[in-house]
């Protein structure tokens, strides 16, 4: 169902009831039937929401003329718009039963009529259930991304999304820096305090890290009690900071469990991208940075260009 939300001029509507149904006073939808049938028919040929989006904003300018359409989903932060923003708006909620499936926004230069209102919600008809497939299909592929346990990216998600970084970022001559974690003494945490608060940590950990950067920056889970922080358009003091920031904020943490109360702390490595870098060998000096912090008393953050001898890796608990 699609409910008014608000809008502005003399189109405003006040209450919120389900527009598939239409009381004896009200605007009626006109619109072919015809119409209707070939605008569901192209909703379901595609769920990336992004192109059905524009097959809707493209099929109803034969009904109703807008200047611009923007849709919302905050749960999982999706924001789209086509076309231009104008001075008259009407928005609604998409919701079909218990599903919220974002709201959607028509722009024009001009107010709506009430008959244009009654399309609208008429079109938005055939939007529900393909917007709803969209999302579940959204939702999938973000989970094969995504590590269960501490909702960081996953493996197969940093190599995609760093690889794509690094060529943007020689691309358009801007800073690049990563950021490689490890909880030290992560076994004794599960030797000692149990697998459950092993999984407790990591995730109240990543959830610290997240909070410690910026909307564009990027955590992803790189193994065990491992973890690599993207930090976009970062130049080498400012990845620095981000790094001391986080090393503190996770020494902050306190876990209690049966046996007692818990603190953890982590030792990063940090390297920002030189121009001929690619993936491997910008890893490379990240790992070995932390390979150093962890030699050299562990808690602590080291930079991939700090003047340091490191021999070949020897076996180190970590």
């Amino acid at each position: 169902m699609v409910s008014p939300l608000h809008s502005n001029g003399r189109a405003e509507l006040q209450d919120d009831k389900v527009v598939t149904t239409f009381g004896d006073l009200a605007a009626r939808p006109d619109l072919r039937p015809e119409l209707l049938l070939k605008l569901s028919g192209k909703l379901q040929t595609t769920l990336d929401l992004s192109q059905l989006l524009e097959i809707f904003f493209n099929e109803i300018q034969q009904a109703v003329l807008v200047d611009g359409i923007s849709f919302v989903h905050q749960p999982d932060n999706l924001v789209f718009s086509l076309g231009r923003n104008s001075v008259h708006s009407a928005s609604y909620r998409l919701q079909s039963h218990q599903d919220y499936m974002g709201d959607l926004t028509f722009h024009r230069s001009t107010r709506f009529r009430e008959h244009e209102l009654a399309n609208l919600e008429g079109l938005m008809t055939t939007l529900v259930y393909p917007v709803r497939n969209a999302l579940r299909y959204h939702e999938a592929l973000a989970a094969a991304f995504r590590d269960p346990l501490t909702g960081a990216g996953n493996r197969v998600a940093l190599d995609k999304t760093l690889t794509r970084e690094i060529e943007l970022s020689k691309r358009h001559g801007q800073e690049l820096s990563i950021l490689m974690l490890d909880l030290d003494h992560f076994k004794l945490v599960n030797d000692e305090f149990g697998h459950s608060m092993g999984d407790r940590v990591l995730k109240e950990t990543a959830q610290c890290m997240t909070s410690c950067v910026r909307q564009t920056d990027m955590c992803f889970r790189y193994g065990g009690e491992e973890f690599l922080i993207m930090l976009s358009n970062a130049e080498h003091a400012g990845a620095l900071r981000i790094a001391e920031r986080i090393r503190q904020s996770i020494s902050a943490l306190m876990f209690s469990g049966e046996k007692g109360p818990l603190q953890v702390s982590t030792s990063i490595g940090v390297a920002t991208m030189h121009l001929d870098d690619t993936m491997e060998s910008l890893i490379q000096r990240a790992d070995k940075a932390l390979y150093q912090a962890k030699r050299s008393g562990r808690n602590r953050v080291v930079c991939d260009t700090d003047d340091f001898d490191l021999p070949e890796k020897q076996p180190l608990a970590r």
